[in-house]
Formats: C-alpha cells, structure tokens, sequence
C-alpha cells in the first residue's frame, strides 16, 4: 500500500498491515492532508518523524501516526522503537562488548 510501506515492513507481522488496523490496535492515524498541528508524527511511508506548524503545508497523500500511541503499540507488543536522527526503527541497536579486544577475539 502506498504510503503505509514502513509500516508494514516493522508493524505488519503484529496486525497492522493497513492504516485501519494499526487504527484498531489504538494507534491514531492521521490521514494527509489532514494531520494535527504541533504534534510528533510518524510518517508511515518511510519512518520519518515530522512536526508540522498551524500555518505549513501539508503533504496531499500518505498516512502518519501519532508518536505516542505508536509508541505505547510497540511496547504492548515488545518491538524495539528506535528514535534516530529524525527516523524511526524497530530493529535494536547492536552494542559491542568493551574491555580487553583480545579476550573478544579482536588483534
């Protein structure tokens, strides 16, 4: 589906594989043109996070979901939401063990 790619490629396999599920499972979805002023959303085409002010222009076309009900999803359902950079991910971020590199096979 067209604008709703992120989505389901991260949320898909925990029921939401369209707007109007991801919907049901109590996340608000706005639907473009029609997204609230001065709230975090989540643009589910690509993953981006947007703010959008009263008077800016919105995009014509795609889904966005409110940050914190997409947020409180992902913890009901244990997926791992990465904030980056402006861009969301659902995969954890990989940490390297420290101390000596040669006890970790390092040279």
């Amino acid at each position: 589906m067209e604008g709703f790619e992120w989505a389901l490629n991260n949320l898909g396999d925990y029921g939401a594989v369209s707007p109007h599920d991801l919907q049901a499972h109590g996340v608000n979805v706005f639907f473009a043109p029609n997204i609230s002023p001065d709230t975090k959303v989540v643009d589910l085409g690509n993953g981006r996070i947007v703010r959008f002010e009263t008077n800016e222009r919105r995009p014509l076309k795609g889904y966005f979901a409110e940050f914190d009900s997409l947020e409180r999803f992902c913890l009901k359902h244990h997926i791992p939401l990465i904030e980056t950079n402006g861009q969301v991910s659902t995969e954890p971020v990989e940490k390297g063990q420290a101390g000596d590199p040669l006890l970790h096979g390092g040279t």
